[in-house]
């Protein structure tokens, strides 16, 4: 009899601690998906905020519209390093975004700052003997003819956040 007992008293202690520590498990799987949550709640506003300033960094340095907003000097090694440094500039201004980007997607859009200049330069150093206007033409004759940097890393940037953030 005493032999019974103690052996229903195991099982029940058994199942007790089975059912506890199932629960206990349910518990911390249901804390870790609210800071989860939460932390999503607050993350994912910023990463979307960095998408977006980088998106406009990247519209920015177009070379069409970096053109239109830098005003031509009469030398153009100075229209070169103006051109240069404002990219330059805009890119130092935005740098804590990649904080919030992905690794790839950082890359890309320092691909394309670095491509913008080196077309830049390039254009400026073929086109040497050229005045500013006939240079002005030709960097953004050629950010045409080829996609321009800064197009195809936003159409990278809109397929990163179509995949998820």
């Amino acid at each position: 009899m005493l032999l019974v007992f103690l052996l229903i008293l195991l099982l029940f202690i058994g199942a007790f601690m089975f059912m506890l520590t199932r629960f206990l498990q349910s518990e911390k799987d249901r804390r870790n998906f609210e800071l989860r949550l939460k932390y999503s709640e607050n993350i994912v506003p910023h990463k979307l905020q960095a998408y977006e300033r980088m998106t406009l960094f990247l519209e920015r340095i177009r070379p069409s519209s970096l053109i239109r907003r830098v005003n031509p000097t009469e030398d153009i090694k100075s229209y070169e390093f103006t051109l240069i440094e404002t990219i330059q500039t805009e890119f130092e201004h935005n740098l804590a975004q990649q904080l919030y980007i992905s690794p790839n997607s950082w890359k890309i859009i320092l691909s394309a700052k670095n491509a913008t200049q080196l077309l830049i330069k390039n254009t400026i150093e073929a086109k040497k003997e050229s005045s500013i206007k006939e240079i002005q033409e030709e960097i953004i004759k050629q950010s045409m003819e080829d996609a321009s940097p800064s197009s195809t890393a936003i159409l990278y940037l809109q397929k990163d956040i179509q995949n998820g953030i």
